[in-house]
């Protein structure tokens, strides 16, 4: 069948049209994954809060972590033959950054107002405090993005090398637009050297 001049130019101008869209949706689609799992940026922490007085919260636990489970001969484990008054611990290194937290949806958290967390761990390194460059972190995600981030830099801290230092940070749990978002707390190794974790626990704080 033979197309005449005009009907080759409609055709002409809807492939470049599918084209172009096809260009745009890659595009933008490629912009929302580099954003999805880009580094937070610790400029823009939130000031570390402090958790008021607990007496009349109720408290429940909501992960404890002494990484007393497995073989430490296996790589695969990530453990370190040596831990705080135990046996074993998890070792974080630039390839493997983060130590394991809590990762949980708000519809199975089932929070009050003036809800708190309570993320605490033992942490041993023997860098410079200085060169430490670890996080304890709290935060809530929606949709892939964080928002309310708060961080506890190590280097901050005025730790000891070589002996275990406790961390602590206390974040009040804000409002989300979501009960499918996520509450996390976890401990981020940003730098080159190796990092043990141990007895990593979150608690829950509510009236």
């Amino acid at each position: 069948m033979l197309v005449d001049g005009g009907s080759r130019k409609l055709i002409f101008a809807a492939l470049s049209g599918l084209v172009l869209l096809g260009v745009f949706i890659l595009w933008n689609g490629l912009r929302e994954e580099k954003a999805l799992h880009k580094k937070p940026d610790l400029s823009k922490n939130i000031d570390r809060e402090q958790l008021p007085d607990t007496t009349g919260f109720r408290s429940r636990r909501l992960v404890f972590y002494d990484f007393e489970w497995g073989n430490p001969e296996d790589t695969a484990t990530h453990l370190f033959s040596a831990g705080y008054n135990s046996k074993q611990s998890f070792c974080m290194k630039p390839w493997v950054p983060f130590a394991p937290g809590l990762w949980i949806r708000f519809r199975d958290l089932l929070v009050h107002d003036s809800s708190w967390l309570r993320a605490t761990g033992y942490v041993w390194f023997s860098c410079p405090p200085a060169e430490v460059k670890c996080s304890l972190v709290a935060t809530c995600n929606h949709n892939g993005v964080n928002f309310k981030y708060m961080s506890v830099p190590l280097e901050m801290e005025n730790l000891v090398p070589n002996r275990w230092n406790k961390v602590t940070i206390d974040y009040r749990i804000p409002p989300v637009p979501d009960k499918e978002d996520v509450l996390q707390a976890y401990f981020w190794n940003r730098g080159t050297g190796k990092v043990l974790v141990d007895d990593f626990e979150v608690r829950l704080y509510e009236h």
